[in-house]
């Protein structure tokens, strides 16, 4: 007959200590902040000084604005319906999105400078999301990993590189980036 007892006396445990299966997760950064949002935004200020009427619309920036052909056109609400947000999840990813994406057109209507830093923030949200998050929601994760994961890989990095911040940027206009890309189906929520 075997004794289950066990007894540990006088000692200390460093890092974790399970008794069975541990499925905690850490992530630690550091966030290195760029100059080339800093350069662009001297660009952007120098631009705005010497014209006040430039309209154009830069390839990139008209591509992210854009539905991606070949997907199915349900809206960001089905989108994430689907994903199982409930519903006051829905109500911000609205709200978010299209508070977003009024500072988009405000900033990016007059200035080709700006067009490229709302172009190089969108994208490094796409990339994080698409690397990581998504990666996350296809292995059938928990909510509340994916939601850490947002923060520290995409919402902590982006605050970080921003910088001066001309366009006053904050944590909920980068989750409207994530609710824009997703109605524009960049990003998906489902597997």
């Amino acid at each position: 007959m075997s004794n289950n007892n066990i007894e540990v006396n006088d000692s200390s445990v460093g890092g974790r200590f399970t008794g069975r299966d541990d499925n905690s997760f850490n992530i630690s950064n550091t966030y290195e902040r760029s100059f080339y949002l800093h350069d662009l935004y001297e660009k952007f200020q120098k631009e705005m000084e010497a014209d006040k009427e430039l309209k154009v619309i830069c390839e990139d920036l008209d591509y992210l604005n854009s539905q991606v052909e070949n997907e199915e056109m349900i809206g960001l609400e089905n989108k994430l319906i689907a994903g199982a947000k409930p519903p006051m999840i829905i109500r911000y990813a609205k709200y978010t999105k299209e508070k977003f994406h009024k500072k988009l057109m405000l900033t990016s209507q007059y200035s080709v400078v700006a067009q490229d830093i709302n172009v190089y923030i969108l994208s490094k949200i796409h990339r994080g999301f698409m690397m990581e998050i998504y990666t996350l929601i296809c292995n059938n994760e928990d909510e509340s990993k994916i939601q850490a994961a947002i923060a520290e890989r995409i919402i902590n990095p982006v605050k970080a590189e921003l910088g001066l911040n001309l366009f006053k940027y904050d944590e909920d206009d980068i989750m409207g980036m994530i609710f824009f890309l997703t109605g524009n189906c960049h990003i998906k929520w489902t597997a």
